[in-house]
């Protein structure tokens, strides 16, 4: 065999030998970190947390969720109520991120993946921190990665940066953490609505009885009529699921209301709301009472349990368990707890729930 087919033989080994030994570290000798938790002690100290932050490029802090006596809150909205859910969210996906892959250790590379560090004004991610764990986390959160539910991230102070199996909520505006739910008057309770609109005349849209299938309309004017039967039904939503875009202390709003309602229900919760207009944006202020008068006025009669079986009461076997029975609403309850929610508050509500609301008669009438 001559030298040259030897040392072509003896490059082939080596070869072979080097693509065996990469070939074995990658399927029996992956990097140490490797599905090992990010943080491995959170989970158990998720109880412990009081506050999250989210601070931004150039340093700047831009959120601040803490919890306070009554619930979290939303210190940059004057410590509105923050969504829970949200929060309850994020700080499970820290807890139980797991690092995928070691990425560069490089601060000039850190950029391309957005963890660099956000005293840098042209930083690409945020730091998310967290204060209560026995140590404290902050944690650099850069470009999410493509074609998975993954991010890159890099703790703070520490130079070698992750790719984690967990995609974290990096929304860093104070009102994306705010509760969303104002208050929520299902449709079949809708009695009434008292309608007073800017440049508009007054109007009352009402049901007379329980069975009515639409509200009619008090106060119109002499000669005209509703566009359709159903004009004023959209009354009977107008409170129904109400969230809010944003939230302000009233004491923030001196301008005078543009349209004021009163929406009253069969059992007796009364809605007044204020509304206003401003820089293309639309503010409610909410207060409920509640009526007795007319919660008893359309009180639903019910079997007099006095009555024996022939006079009028169903017979014993028919008489369903009293554990089946719904629970009564307690609409003088729901009325205080609600008003404690919205009492000093002005609302940025979505422009079609505030026209539902203030619906100008000129919108119910026939041209």
């Amino acid at each position: 065999m001559t030298s040259r087919k030897l040392s072509i033989l003896a490059i082939v080994a080596v070869i072979a030998v080097l693509a065996g030994l990469w070939l074995a570290g990658r399927q029996t000798s992956p990097s140490s970190t490797e599905s090992a938790a990010l943080y491995p002690d959170l989970k158990s100290e998720l109880a412990s947390i009081t506050a999250v932050r989210i601070v931004k490029a150039g340093g700047a802090p831009a959120l601040e969720v803490k919890r306070a006596e009554s619930g979290w809150t939303v210190a940059e909205r004057h410590n509105y109520p923050a969504d829970e859910a949200k929060l309850r969210k994020l700080v499970t996906s820290l807890a139980d991120a797991k690092v995928l892959e070691e990425k560069t250790s490089n601060p000039e590379s850190y950029k391309t993946l957005g963890v660099e560090d956000v005293s840098d004004a042209a930083a690409g991610g945020v730091q998310i921190e967290i204060d209560g764990p026995k140590q404290p986390i902050k944690l650099i959160v850069g470009k999410q990665a493509q074609g998975a539910q993954s991010h890159y991230v890099r703790r703070a102070g520490e130079p070698k940066s992750w790719l984690i199996n967990k995609s974290i909520d990096t929304s860093s505006s104070a009102d994306q953490w705010l509760r969303k739910d104002v208050i929520d008057v299902s449709a079949d309770r809708v009695q009434s609505a008292e309608v007073a609109v800017e440049k508009s005349k007054p109007y009352s849209a009402v049901k007379k009885t329980r069975a009515d299938a639409d509200f009619t309309v008090e106060g119109l004017p002499k000669g005209k009529e509703l566009s359709s039967p159903s004009a004023a039904d959209s009354f009977a939503t107008a409170l129904a699921g109400l969230t809010l875009s944003d939230v302000k202390p009233a004491s923030e709003v001196t301008d005078s209301p543009s349209a004021r309602a009163t929406i009253k229900t069969f059992d007796g919760l009364v809605t007044e709301v204020t509304g206003w207009k401003k820089d293309d944006k639309h503010y409610v202020a909410l207060k409920t009472s509640f009526d007795a008068a007319l919660a008893d006025k359309f009180k639903v009669a019910t079997a007099d349990p006095e009555k024996k079986e022939g006079e009028g009461a169903p017979p014993a076997a028919d008489k369903p368990a009293e554990a089946a029975k719904p629970a009564a609403r307690n609409v003088e309850e729901e009325s205080t707890k609600a008003n404690a929610q919205l009492n000093g508050w002005v609302y940025e509500i979505p422009a079609y729930k505030y026209d539902a609301i203030f619906k100008p008669l000129d919108e119910l009438i026939k041209k």
